[in-house]
């Protein structure tokens, strides 16, 4: 199939079969997904080999950078709800002079990001991180800032090209990179047995040559998203304003949801600094299945976004139903996939410098088990935090995120602490508790909120 051009794939997405157009723009981003999702693995699978200590590390450092990426991406995120509504209604100088306001505002928060580098020990301490960490992953985290700032430049361009429904594209260039990735950590860790340093330093050239490309197509002067540098300085008044409105709630929850991930692992450190890296071993294993289905689910926010703008309020609706077959099945296939991998999965985790680590790997599973049946309920809640975003209720998922966090994890968390003493059997089911249960609350919301928009439901019968 040729690529389409912009128009075509605007009308594309006003007009299609949406289940067709689910997996077009979907199966691109769930590989895609599956394959950035591999970069954390990777890293912890890399410092697995170094040591257990090394590898809960990284774990918990990943976890701020996480953060601060989140800081980015939720403003990209949020920002590209109303570029795709300018572009699914047609306006292309307004998605442009948009997209060229969000290129300004990611600017300032990079400067920012920059002039806290040298407080980082200090930051650390304040945040109450184990001085072992602080110790030997000072300079790994650094690195990960500036790889950070990097990575903005990559999502605003896979966000351009989502938008545009070239998802092959995302695909390719991701797989490249993960490849490149995979062949320095490999040089570094394996071949010069340098430490977890390196691992960042292989992240911070591998985002670094993905950004060179990245901007090389963010400036086609063909494209209605360009980069254009009178725009960057003097765009139109209200543009700043509106984008911030919209993308601090999501800023917020990301930022909110990597910083409970923190919250969590420090309570888990209770148990010691192992089972860290235990669950973040187990996450990054079930994250492959969610991530999978997160990428059919995230195929639709930008369809709803340009329906919705267009004023085409009963298919928005028919498409967050579709985005829920469609992720509900591809999970049940991902976690079936998933356990016939599991156990050479979890050895090669559980093998660092000294050989196999019993009974790391025995925490790792007793773990997985619980983390990964909440898959099912990752897939539901994803569909339904797409749906809303793509409405612009950013403030009603900011409230979901939030409790998903801070009720159904941190406090269930400290609960299941009282009444279980096995640590890798509470943190599993606090696991399946915070993701099942904001799953059953997501959808009951986006049920009620698809309600009020049925009365301009006249389902098309070309989709």
């Amino acid at each position: 199939m040729s690529r389409m051009t912009e128009e075509e794939f605007r009308q594309f997405a006003l007009t299609g079969n949406l289940f067709r157009l689910i997996f077009q723009v979907g199966t691109p981003l769930a590989v895609f997904a599956v394959f950035n999702s591999m970069f954390s693995i990777l890293d912890t699978m890399m410092a697995s080999r170094i040591g257990t200590i090394s590898v809960s590390t990284v774990a918990y450092f990943n976890q701020l950078r996480m953060i601060l990426n989140a800081i980015g991406s939720g403003l990209i995120t949020g920002s590209m709800i109303l570029i795709n509504r300018a572009y699914g209604a047609g306006s292309r100088e307004k998605a442009g002079e948009l997209m060229n306001t969000l290129v300004r505002l990611l600017c300032i928060l990079s400067i920012f990001f920059v002039l806290l580098l040298p407080f980082v020990p200090s930051i650390l301490r304040v945040i109450a991180t184990p001085e072992e960490f602080i110790a030997e992953g000072t300079a790994y985290f650094r690195v990960l800032v500036i790889s950070t700032i990097l990575n903005y430049i990559n999502l605003l361009y896979i966000n351009m090209e989502k938008t545009r429904g070239r998802t092959r594209v995302i695909m390719t260039v991701n797989i490249i990179s993960m490849v490149f990735k995979l062949g320095l950590t490999a040089l570094f860790i394996c071949v010069l047995e340098k430490g977890i340093l390196w691992i960042a330093m292989a992240t911070l050239i591998t985002y670094a040559l993905f950004a060179v490309y990245s901007l090389h197509n963010l400036t086609d002067r063909n494209s209605i998203f360009r980069i254009q540098p009178e725009l960057i300085i003097h765009s139109r008044k209200g543009h700043a304003k509106d984008l911030v409105s919209i993308s601090y709630p999501v800023a917020i929850e990301d930022s909110a949801f990597s910083l409970g991930k923190t919250v969590v692992n420090s309570i888990a450190a209770v148990y010691g600094a192992e089972m860290i890296g235990a669950l973040s071993i187990s996450n990054s294993i079930s994250g492959l299945a969610s991530n999978f289905e997160n990428g059919f689910s995230d195929a639709s926010s930008s369809i709803i976004s340009q329906n919705y703008g267009a004023g085409l309020k009963g298919r928005t609706v028919k498409a967050y139903k579709a985005n829920i077959a469609v992720t509900l099945c591809v999970s049940i296939v991902a976690i079936f996939l998933l356990f016939l991998i599991l156990d050479p999965l979890i050895s090669i985790f559980a093998t660092s410098r000294n050989g196999l680590d019993t009974a790391f790997k025995e925490q790792i599973r007793r773990i997985f088990i619980f983390d990964v049946t909440s898959c099912l309920g990752i897939a539901l809640n994803g569909a339904g935090m797409d749906f809303l975003l793509g409405l612009g209720r950013t403030r009603i998922t900011l409230v979901l995120n939030f409790t998903r966090i801070f009720l159904l994890r941190i406090p269930v968390l400290l609960l299941l602490q009282r009444v279980i003493t096995d640590g890798s059997a509470a943190l599993g089911i606090m696991m399946m508790i915070s993701n099942c249960g904001i799953a059953l609350i997501t959808t009951i919301i986006c049920f009620h909120t698809a309600k009020s928009l049925k009365g301009l439901y006249t389902p098309p019968s070309s989709s």
